[in-house]
């Protein structure tokens, strides 16, 4: 892949970013704000949930609000690093624990950790190359909803500490029903960017 290819897409993939909307119940709600200038842009990726593992959702989400979990693992592709400070990360996976008190229409005091195994290679192939470990940014002043961005995630140690993760989902079919037969996983799309500051 040439140099000039890969800014195309980058530019791309931040022009989609900036345009793609998400719900709570695909991963967090609408809107996440991306930097506009791709200096600004540690790493970007497109993702998706693992093929036959949806993200788990107990006790599935419904009208009325209740202590929930979402436990699942997602996979980063085609990742590229505008500011050219993380070149050697090309893909990754990534185990993801949330919980907090949600419903069909938002959640709020939500906490949770992640962690990321890092590749120099695509699709995770070879030894990892560095490890993150994630946590949501401010629990228990963040409110998501349909109305509101998807809370930063920390990146507490490891590979990029100090950063901030940004996540925006492209909701899926049986979010739309979420509200008359509950939710009890999501599988989907999505897009990640990491720029410096937590």
């Amino acid at each position: 892949m040439t140099i000039p290819l890969r800014r195309t897409r980058c530019r791309r993939r931040i022009l989609a970013a900036g345009t793609a909307a998400m719900t709570l119940t695909a991963l967090g709600s609408a809107s996440a704000a991306v930097p506009r200038n791709s200096a600004m842009i540690s790493l970007t990726c497109d993702g998706h949930t693992a093929p036959r593992s949806p993200v788990a959702i107990s006790p599935p989400l419904g009208i009325r609000s209740r202590h929930t979990t979402v436990r699942g693992t997602l996979l980063l592709d085609h990742c590229f690093s505008p500011d050219g400070s993380a070149d050697r990360l090309r893909s990754a996976a990534v185990d993801l624990g949330l919980s907090g008190t949600a419903s069909c229409s938002g959640a709020h005091d939500v906490t949770g950790s992640g962690y990321v195994t890092w590749y120099a290679t695509p699709d995770r192939t070879g030894r990892p190359v560095g490890r993150s470990t994630l946590g949501v940014r401010r629990p228990h002043a963040d409110t998501w909803s349909a109305a509101t961005p998807l809370p930063a995630i920390a990146v507490r140690t490891g590979t990029l500490a100090g950063h901030t993760v940004t996540v925006g989902a492209v909701g899926t079919p049986a979010a739309l029903h979420c509200s008359t037969w509950g939710l009890r996983s999501l599988s989907g799309a999505f897009w990640v960017t990491v720029h410096p500051g937590s």
